[in-house]
């Protein structure tokens, strides 16, 4: 089972590589992006979709981990909280 998984899993990559290689060879256009306050070079346009695409799913992925520890910290707090309310109440009970 493991050896299909990892398989799998390289099929997927070069699948992702020849996907990403097509866009750029497929889009061989120059363009120049205009920022608020400068202006890149040319580039092949394939080549900055990729670029930005990546950069997207890298950021998306930073906070999005970022987001599942906040979680993962408020369910701690939580259970936590609720133990103190619960020996809180034990000692209050025995006074």
């Amino acid at each position: 089972m493991y050896f299909l998984k990892k398989l799998f899993l390289v099929v997927l990559a070069l699948a992702l590589m020849l996907t990403g290689l097509w866009l750029v060879v497929a889009n061989s256009h120059l363009v120049s992006l205009d920022f608020l306050f400068f202006k890149t070079a040319a580039a092949n346009l394939g080549l900055v979709v990729l670029l930005a695409f990546a950069a997207g799913a890298g950021i998306g992925l930073l906070v999005g981990l970022n987001l599942l520890e906040i979680l993962r910290l408020r369910n701690r707090l939580y259970w936590l909280k609720r133990e103190v309310r619960q020996l809180q109440d034990a000692l209050g009970d025995k006074h």
